[in-house]
Parts: structure tokens; sequence; C-alpha cells
């Protein structure tokens, strides 16, 4: 199943900052509710939309955390931030939280276009990230 997420550029640069360093190889992204329709195993994908676009995608590992300390958002869908992969430039909509989305977006050419994560992939750097939005 795959999941969109709106948020800011400088929480995916951090995300991106975490998976380059290699020393780690799971990260959470906290959330409010669990996502009932996630598969077991690395068969998700959590998209990630930035300033209005689609920027690319996590895998998600299928497993939700849960952490009763923490009121603002005990859960957490657990992510290889090594493993993020770009996508084609795509106007997304905007939402609060995120949401189920019925194809990748851009489309099913689009989903051809990501078949293989590590295959000549241009990785998007942090600063990269902020001069964009400073633009």
């Amino acid at each position: 199943m795959d999941l969109g997420v709106v948020r800011s550029r400088e929480v995916l640069a951090d995300k991106l900052a975490g998976g380059r360093t290699g020393r780690r190889p799971v990260a959470p992204w906290n959330t409010r509710r669990v996502p009932r329709r996630l598969t077991p195993g690395w068969t998700n994908r959590l998209f990630v939309a930035c300033g209005g676009w689609w920027r690319g995608y996590f895998p998600l590992s299928g497993v939700v955390g849960w952490n009763p300390a923490d009121a603002a958002a005990p859960y957490a869908l657990i992510f290889d931030p090594r493993r993020w992969t770009p996508s084609p430039a795509v106007q997304s909509p905007w939402f609060r939280g995120w949401r189920y989305l019925a194809s990748p977006p851009g489309g099913e050419a689009a989903a051809a276009r990501l078949h293989d994560p590590g295959a000549d992939r241009e990785e998007v750097l942090p600063q990269e990230l902020l001069e964009e939005e400073a633009r």
C-alpha cells in the first residue's frame, strides 16, 4: 500500500541526512493514527510532498511502532532512510497528515520508472532542498 504525506523541506532534509550517514538503517515517521492497510514486509511506500510537489518515496517496513508516552503522535511508520527514491515532478494536492494513494503520484507511467530504487537515481541533498525553498 502506498501512503502520501505532506511535510516541510526541512523535515524531508532531516530524514535524508539520517540515511546518508548510513548509521540509521531504519527511522520512524511519527503519526497520530495508525494505517490499517499496510502489508507486511517492504512492499509499502511513503511518498513525500514538499512545497506542492511530490519529491519521492521511502520504502516502509510494514511495521508500525507504538509509543504510549507520546500522546501527540504515538505511532511510528518504520522506514529505511537510505533507500530514498526521487520521483518525477508531479504536483501534489494539499492535505493534512497522511493518506492512502490509489496509485503512485504521476500514475502507472511514473510507477514503471520507480521499479528499481537503486538504479541511476539522483539524490536530493538537504542543502539543495533548502536552497530551492529560498528561491
